[in-house]
C-alpha cells in the first residue's frame, strides 16, 4: 500500500491501518512489530486487541494443535508419543488436500473463544509477549483511535450455549437463564479452563460478576453473562492498548458505540452486540433504497464517517478538512481521565446518556488485568499435595480457629464467673 498509495491520490506518510474484531488484532499486531512499523501512520482498532485471549498462541501449543490436526487427519496417531516427529506433521500437511484440511481444523479447540489457528510469538513479526511489549514500550506509539460496543459477547455466547438459547426461541422469549444454578452452567462453559480449574479464581470472578441488587431478574443473569465475557474478551483488552499508547505518548481516543440499531436482525435483548458499528461507519443508514434508519441514525452514521476520515487525515477525529473542528469535542484518552465518546443517537443524550464517559468498565478491567492475574499467578505451580494445604490452612484460620476463639471466649467468661461465686462462698 505505502509503495503504490500515490498512484491512487493517496499519500504514502498517511496511512492509516484500520481493523474490526480478528481485524483489529491484526492491526494492533502491526503496531507491536518493528517489520511494520515504517509502513503505516495511523490506527483504528474496533473491537479487538492483541491482548485478547483468542488473539494469539505461544509456540509450544500452536506445535501441540498441528499434531491434534494431524491425528485427526488419519496421517498417524501421534500425540499419544512424547516425541514427536515435526517433519511428518509438516509433510501431511502440505499433501493433503484443501477439503481435508478444512474438515479438521476445529479438532484442536477445546473451549469457548478459542480459535485453532492464531498467530504465535516466533521472534521474528512478534518477538515478544503483547503485554511485555507494551508495558515496555516496544510497540509503534501512534495516533489511534480505538473502542468497543456496549454488548460484545452475547452474539458469541449464544452460539455457544445452544442448550440454553435455542435459535426456535430467539424472538419469542428472553428470559433464557433464570436461576443461579443456570448462571452458573453457564460459567463452566464460557471461562477458559485454567481459571475454571482454580478454585479462588473462579470464586473471585463470580464475586465480581454477580447480579447484586434484588431481585435478581432473569436478564440480570444475561447481562452479568454478556459483561463477564465481554469485558474479558473484548472491552477490557481494547482499554489495555489504549492506555499503553496514551501512556508512551501517542495522541489517543477512544469511542464507546452504545445505539441499537433500529434495523438489527437479532432480538431486542442481544443489545448493541459485536461488529454492528461497521453498518454506521460505512454509512448504510444512508441507502435509503434498502433500509428504513431513521434520521437520528442517518446523522450517527455520518458522525462515524467524518470521525474516521478526520482521524485518517489529521490524527484528531474533531479536525475537519478545512480546519474547523466538529461540534462536539472528542477529548483525549489519558490514564488519568479515561475519556471516551459515547457514540449513540441524539436523542439518547437528551433523555440522560452523558456524550462523555469515563473508563469504560474501568473497575472490572482492572480486575482481569491487575487483580486476577496476580490471584493466578499465587496460586500457580503448586502441585495437589500444597493445594491441600492451602485449602486447609484457610480452612484452620476462617472456621477452626474462629470456632476455637468462640469457646475460649466462653470458657473465660464460664471460670470468671466460678471464680466470683468461689470468693462469695458459693460453689
Amino acid at each position: 500500500v505505502r509503495k503504490n498509495i500515490d498512484l491512487f491520490g493517496g499519500d504514502p506518510n498517511q496511512v492509516t491501518l484500520f481493523g474490526e474484531s480478528a481485524g483489529a488484532a491484526s492491526v494492533s499486531m502491526h503496531l507491536l512489530s518493528p517489520r511494520s512499523s515504517p509502513y503505516f501512520q495511523r490506527a483504528i482498532i474496533q473491537s479487538g486487541s492483541v491482548t485478547a485471549p483468542w488473539a494469539i498462541e505461544n509456540r509450544e501449543i500452536a506445535i501441540a494443535r498441528s499434531v491434534v490436526l494431524y491425528d485427526d487427519m488419519r496421517c498417524g496417531n501421534m500425540s499419544k508419543n512424547q516425541n514427536w516427529d515435526l517433519e511428518k506433521v509438516l509433510r501431511c500437511l502440505m499433501d493433503a488436500p484443501a477439503e481435508a484440511l478444512r474438515s479438521s481444523e476445529w479438532a484442536p479447540v477445546m473451549e469457548f473463544a478459542d480459535f485453532p489457528w492464531v498467530p504465535v510469538v516466533d521472534g521474528d513479526f512478534l518477538i515478544e509477549q503483547p503485554t511485555t511489549s507494551l508495558k515496555r514500550g516496544n510497540f509503534k506509539v501512534a495516533e489511534l483511535l480505538v473502542g468497543s460496543n456496549l454488548e460484545e459477547a452475547i452474539y458469541f455466547i449464544v452460539y455457544q450455549l445452544g442448550d440454553i438459547f435455542p435459535p426456535k426461541d430467539f424472538f419469542i422469549k428472553k428470559d433464557f437463564v433464570t436461576s443461579r444454578e443456570e448462571w452458573l452452567y453457564s460459567i463452566s462453559n464460557l471461562l477458559p479452563r485454567q481459571m475454571l480449574k482454580a478454585p479462588l479464581a473462579l470464586a473471585s470472578i463470580i464475586h465480581e460478576y454477580e447480579p447484586a441488587d434484588l431481585p435478581i431478574k432473569p436478564f440480570d443473569w444475561i447481562n452479568s453473562l454478556d459483561k463477564m465475557l465481554g469485558d474479558l474478551q473484548f472491552t477490557c483488552n481494547s482499554n489495555e492498548i489504549a492506555l499503553a499508547n496514551s501512556v508512551h505518548g501517542g495522541d489517543t481516543y477512544y469511542y464507546y458505540f452504545t445505539h441499537r440499531s433500529t434495523q438489527q436482525t437479532w432480538p431486542k435483548w442481544m443489545g448493541v452486540i459485536h461488529g454492528y458499528e461497521i453498518n454506521f461507519i460505512f454509512g448504510e443508514p444512508l441507502n435509503t433504497k434498502k433500509f428504513t434508519y431513521t434520521k437520528e441514525e442517518q446523522e450517527l452514521s455520518m458522525r462515524f464517517m467524518r470521525y474516521w476520515a478526520n482521524f485518517a487525515r489529521t490524527g484528531n477525529p474533531n479536525k475537519n478538512p478545512d480546519g474547523t473542528y466538529t461540534p462536539d469535542v472528542w477529548p483525549q484518552y489519558t490514564q488519568t481521565t479515561m475519556e471516551y465518546m459515547n457514540l449513540t443517537v441524539e436523542s439518547d443524550y437528551y433523555a440522560g446518556s452523558s456524550r462523555i464517559g469515563t473508563g469504560p468498565r474501568r473497575k472490572q478491567c482492572l480486575f482481569w488485568k491487575k487483580i486476577l492475574p496476580n490471584l493466578m499467578a499465587a496460586i500457580a505451580d503448586t502441585g495437589d499435595q500444597v493445594m491441600r494445604w492451602k485449602q486447609e490452612m484457610n480452612r484452620w484460620e476462617n472456621e477452626y480457629i474462629v470456632d476455637w476463639q468462640l469457646h475460649f471466649e466462653q470458657y473465660k467468661k464460664y471460670q470468671t464467673y466460678r471464680h466470683a461465686d468461689s470468693e462469695n462462698g458459693q460453689c
